[in-house]
Parts: C-alpha cells; sequence; structure tokens
C-alpha cells in the first residue's frame, strides 16, 4: 500500500532556516491550507483580491506567512544567528548552547504555538518509520525527519531537515530541502517529529477540544527575552571595538564575520514585521482568543495595534532607518550583495579598512541595536498593560 500527501516546497522566498521552513509546509498539509485559503494582504490592508500588485493568491504566500509567524513566536528572528549554526562562537538566544539540536521544551512551544499535536521518535530506520508515520498520513499528516548531530559541513544545518509526505509498500517518501521528492528504503534517521493531530481549530471537530496553552503575552515574553539577552549589547560592544581594530592581517575575518552578523536581522526582522502586522494569522489568531468585547480582548487588540506600528516602523518602514534598509546600507558599505551572493569579495577586505567605511559601519550597526531596543521596550510597555 502507497500514499503521498501533496506538500508546498519548501523554502519558499526568503526562508533560511531549514526547520522552520518544513514546519511551515507541514503546518499547511496538516491544516488543510490551499490556494483558496484567504490570504491577508498587510501591504493593502485587506485579503487578496488577486489584483495583479503581485504573483497573485497562492499557497506558497500562506506558507510564507505561516514562517514568519513560526520564525516570530519561537524568539529565531530575534537573534544574530540561528540556533544549529555551530560556526559562531556563543548564540545570541538564550539558554542556546553551540551545538544545540531543538530540544524538547522549544519543539513543544513551537508545536504548540502552530497548533499542532506530535510525537518524537529517535534512530528509526525508514522501515521503522514507516510503521511510525502510517496512521497519521493516512489522516492526512506529514512527519519530519533529520539527522543533524554531526554536520558534514558548516552549512548543512540549513537543510538537513525533510518532510515525510507519505510511505511506500516497504519505505517511506520524503521532500528534501529545494522540494525534491523521492522514496527511500534504507537509512536511519536520528530525530522524527510526527504530527499527530490539531490543537485550538475554531470549529474544527478535529481537534478534539485541545486548546493551545500559549497566550500572546507568552509570546511577547519570549520575544522580550532574546531581545534583551545581555548577549545582544555584549555583540554591539564588540562589533564597535572590532570596527577601531581593523588591519590588513584581520580585514578578511572581520568582513565576512559582519557581513554573516548582518545577514541574519536583514530577513529575520523582516519576517517578524510580516508576523506582526498581519490581521489574520497564527500569530494573530492568539488576540482573537478572547471573547469578543471583553476586557481582556480589548487589552490584546490594543497591544497588537501598538506593536504593528511599532514592528512595521522599526523594522520594515522605508526610508526610515528601519532595520531592512539599514541592513542593505550595512551590505553597500563593503559592495556585498546578490551581485557577490551576499559574500565580501577583494573590494570588501580593502573597503574596511577605510576609517570611513568604519565610521559608517559603526553608525549602522547601532541604528540595528537600537530598533532593537525600542521593539523590546515596545513590548515590555504592554506587557506592563496587562498589569496595570
Amino acid at each position: 500500500m502507497k500514499k503521498q500527501l501533496t506538500v508546498h516546497p519548501f523554502p519558499h522566498d526568503a526562508e533560511s532556516n531549514g526547520f522552520i521552513a518544513a514546519l511551515s509546509s507541514v503546518v499547511c498539509a496538516a491544516r488543510k491550507y490551499t490556494d483558496d485559503t484567504p490570504y491577508w494582504c498587510s501591504p493593502k490592508g485587506f485579503y487578496c483580491k488577486k489584483c495583479g500588485g503581485c504573483t497573485g493568491q497562492s499557497l506558497g504566500k500562506t506558507q510564507l506567512s505561516v514562517y514568519h509567524c513560526l520564525l516570530t513566536a519561537s524568539g529565531l528572528a530575534f537573534g544574530f544567528d540561528y540556533p544549529e549554526d555551530d560556526s559562531v562562537g556563543s548564540h545570541t538566544i538564550p539558554n542556546t548552547p553551540v551545538g544545540w539540536r531543538w530540544d524538547d521544551g522549544f519543539m513543544s512551544d513551537i508545536m504548540d504555538f502552530a497548533g499542532l499535536s506530535f510525537i518524537r521518535c529517535k534512530n528509526k530506520t525508514a522501515a521503522e518509520i514507516r510503521a511510525v508515520i502510517k496512521n497519521s498520513i493516512d489522516a492526512g499528516y506529514p512527519a519530519m525527519a533529520a539527522n543533524h548531530r554531526v554536520y558534514p559541513n558548516e552549512m548543512t544545518w540549513s537543510s538537513c531537515w525533510k518532510i515525510i509526505c507519505g510511505y511506500t509498500d516497504d519505505g517511506i517518501t520524503v521532500m528534501n530541502y529545494g522540494g525534491e521528492v523521492s522514496n527511500e528504503t534504507d537509512g536511519t534517521y536520528e530525530d522524527i517529529i510526527v504530527i499527530t493531530g490539531k490543537v485550538d481549530c475554531t470549529n474544527d471537530a478535529a481537534c478534539n477540544g485541545n486548546k493551545r496553552k500559549q497566550t500572546y503575552f507568552d509570546v511577547l515574553k519570549r520575544i522580550y527575552a532574546v531581545l534583551s539577552d545581555p548577549s545582544h549589547d555584549a555583540l554591539e560592544d564588540e562589533i564597535m571595538a572590532d570596527l577601531s581594530n581593523v588591519t590588513t592581517e584581520n580585514a578578511v575575518m572581520l568582513s565576512y564575520k559582519l557581513m554573516g552578523i548582518n545577514g541574519v536581522p536583514i530577513e529575520a526582522r523582516w519576517h517578524a514585521a510580516e508576523a506582526f502586522t498581519s490581521k489574520d494569522n497564527l500569530l494573530y489568531s492568539l488576540v482573537n482568543l478572547s471573547p469578543a468585547g471583553s476586557a481582556e480582548s480589548n487589552v490584546l487588540k490594543a497591544a497588537a495595534e501598538k506593536l504593528s506600528d511599532l514592528f512595521f516602523k522599526r523594522y520594515i518602514a522605508e526610508g526610515n532607518n528601519e532595520t531592512h534598509g539599514i541592513g542593505w546600507k550595512i551590505w553597500a558599505c563593503l559592495n556585498v550583495g546578490p551581485q557577490t551572493g551576499y559574500l565580501p569579495t577583494e573590494e570588501s577586505f580593502n573597503l574596511i579598512q577605510q576609517p570611513d567605511v568604519q565610521s559608517e559601519l559603526k553608525r549602522l550597526f547601532r541604528i540595528v541595536f537600537d530598533n532593537d531596543r525600542a521593539v523590546a521596550n515596545g513590548i515590555m510597555e504592554a506587557l506592563n498593560a496587562v498589569h496595570s
């Protein structure tokens, strides 16, 4: 017996974290999202009408919206590196040592936020996985699997997760990073996440009365913890010190270091802003959990409106010293961009040795950190409003 589910390929658009990208496609399949699922267009302020201003409504847009929310609610959108990237000296996400591999507490929280129940298995062959996932696949729920204890090279972390989207007579059908689908009968996966059902789905009998444990304010507390972590101030001081001590000998290393640091917030804060400015996504659904018109509902909606405006202004509002635009200016200082594969070149190594370039980089990086502090302060104001 064979069966294969339809799953949207991952990653879609600007999605650098392979785990979150894969999970976003899994969420879309598990929650039965399709090309006809209503999609809130933040720039226009209404649901997609296929006006032609972009590529039109598609499941890809919904998948990207899910990615926005998962990266944001997990806190991963607010560091300067991703937690499974072992190439860094230390992480800028609290309680995340180098070598971290999606601990159980993190997995429980992100699955709860996604509205999915799951079980986690370790070290199973393709045949053993088939036996575990068959009932879930039959119910329309895909799974995920990875071998990530030791990466062959430092960038493998971004693409080690696969989606198990079906089963064959003697194995499993997997979707690889990039969307290629293949059947596997051999091999072992060390980490398997099996989706078993849905939780907190309005008017959906499949949830069996199960509710998400997290509130909107739980998510805000998690984000605040990342933004206010002492490692961020330490990193800012380190960047300033580095730029005050550029030499011919360290120019190459510092160019790669600064461009690598810049690569995360320029993309991840954009995802965060998109998550907070939408009126209909996984994040905003937490705002609507309280009865309409209740005191709690009014507080939630007031906080969401303020934070939507704050995230927009600080992270993506064009011409406003927003982090996304500042990130492009940081790249431009060393002439880095799509034309260089977002990597520094020989020209970059020369540019970073120029005092005026060093001063401009300092100014721009300070804006990035200042924007994060402003967002953290806004979140704390929202949290304090609950107890006022």
